[in-house]
């Protein structure tokens, strides 16, 4: 459309234009804005004399042919437009059922506090949490959690989550799918809730399926809320060893309200007045709430990590996921002792001692464990594998490493 004067062939430039146009999806409206300063489209403002110049063309004569020419050109461009790509139709039942099942349980959560008022119930309600928080970012109704990975994330250590995945077991919250086995974490569900829908889905096209109104912002809305009440209560301060997992409930449902009272704070934790007002005197006593009216609302500068310093148990999270990480790594090392000691002995592969320090390059393949640590009887001595795990024996990059010419 940028073609000064429309070029030597004015009229065959501004079909050009109304062609491009069309393909592009333009609308009638935009093609007559454009017709009335575009360069390239001076066919339609003027006409040729014949004498080699051109005259003005009348408003009428030149909206007529404009909208001639852009049926025209519409006509044309249905032969350049693609067919819509071929996709598989989707099927949303499994999200719904999920967005359902979580938006079901958190309204549970809210309206019986008082099942998770002790320090056991507590641990079963974020343990509960994070298995709804990977059910809803999966989009899956079944989904692979080991004990570590949720203590991790909930600030629980793994015995509590272990004890806590039982006890919902128990209570028909969750089921278990699979049992853990052979490197893999145990697969869990949500129970659904028993319903039946309001109203019945009308059907849809193949290639256009179309979900539900609100789906997605719903389950983004309940990821959000789930993603800040764990974030928020996993700190080194609300550890057992700090001011306990209540205190993170109860500070993490601060941010949702702009304050609480002592009453309102026992009937959102389902405990009595004294044990709130207990808790609510530890959290001002480390200045993380302030004084808001008649209540209690969270401070705008956030002090966890000060008071975790003050408390004595800063790092306690921390130090924990690297234990974790050990036990793993030990676990691992013994696999694959096992699987070497039940292979052949002309298939087994040299392996070095775990203190051996030898100059090597990183060589593709599977990786070779070193000696497992043995007693004297010619037992496994599986604390001292940890303890060289935790030391970082097992690290590469603690070994000496031919770097090549400096």
């Amino acid at each position: 459309m940028s073609t000064i004067e429309g070029g030597s062939n004015p009229s065959w430039t501004g079909f050009m234009c109304l062609l491009s146009a069309a393909v592009a999806g333009w609308s009638l409206r935009d093609v007559q804005h454009a017709a009335r300063t575009a360069p390239g489209m001076e066919h339609y403002r003027t006409k040729n004399t014949g004498r080699g110049s051109r005259r003005k063309r009348d408003l009428h004569e030149g909206q007529a042919r404009l909208e001639r020419q852009w049926e025209k050109a519409h006509q044309y461009a249905a032969l350049y437009r693609s067919l819509p790509q071929v996709r598989e139709p989707q099927d949303y039942t499994e999200l719904i059922s999920v967005v359902d099942s979580v938006n079901d349980l958190l309204h549970r959560l809210q309206v019986t506090p008082g099942r998770w008022s002790s320090e056991a119930g507590q641990s079963r309600q974020s343990i509960l949490q994070a298995l709804a928080f990977l059910t809803l970012q999966t989009g899956k109704q079944v989904v692979a959690a080991s004990i570590r990975d949720l203590a991790l994330a909930t600030g629980l250590g793994r015995t509590t989550a272990a004890t806590a995945l039982h006890s919902l077991e128990r209570d028909r919250f969750i089921q278990r799918i699979s049992a853990a086995g052979q490197g893999n974490a145990a697969e869990w569900q949500l129970t659904p809730a028993l319903s039946t829908g309001s109203v019945t889905v009308r059907s849809q096209l193949l290639n256009n399926p179309r979900p539900p109104a609100g789906l997605f912002d719903k389950r983004a809305e309940l990821v959000s809320r789930l993603e800040r009440s764990l974030l928020e209560s996993r700190h080194d301060l609300f550890t057992r060893a700090g001011l306990g997992h209540r205190a993170g409930a109860l500070f993490a449902r601060l941010g949702e309200k702009v304050s609480v009272t002592v009453d309102s704070a026992a009937g959102l934790l389902g405990v009595t007045p004294r044990y709130a007002a207990t808790i609510l005197s530890r959290l001002r006593h480390h200045r993380l709430i302030i004084r808001n009216g008649k209540g209690w609302a969270r401070s705008k500068r956030d002090l966890r990590d000060h008071a975790a310093r003050s408390t004595g148990v800063s790092g306690y999270l921390q130090a924990r996921a690297e234990r974790y990480e050990a036990e793993r790594q030990t676990w691992a090392w013994w696999q694959a002792e096992l699987e070497t000691m039940n292979s052949s002995p002309m298939a087994r592969p040299r392996r070095p001692h775990v203190t051996s320090r030898p100059l090597f390059t990183d060589l593709p393949g599977e990786r070779i464990w070193p000696r497992y640590p043995r007693r004297v009887d010619a037992r496994a001595d599986h604390k001292s594998a940890r303890q060289l795990v935790l030391e970082g024996a097992l690290n590469p990059e603690s070994r000496f490493q031919y770097l090549g010419a400096a």
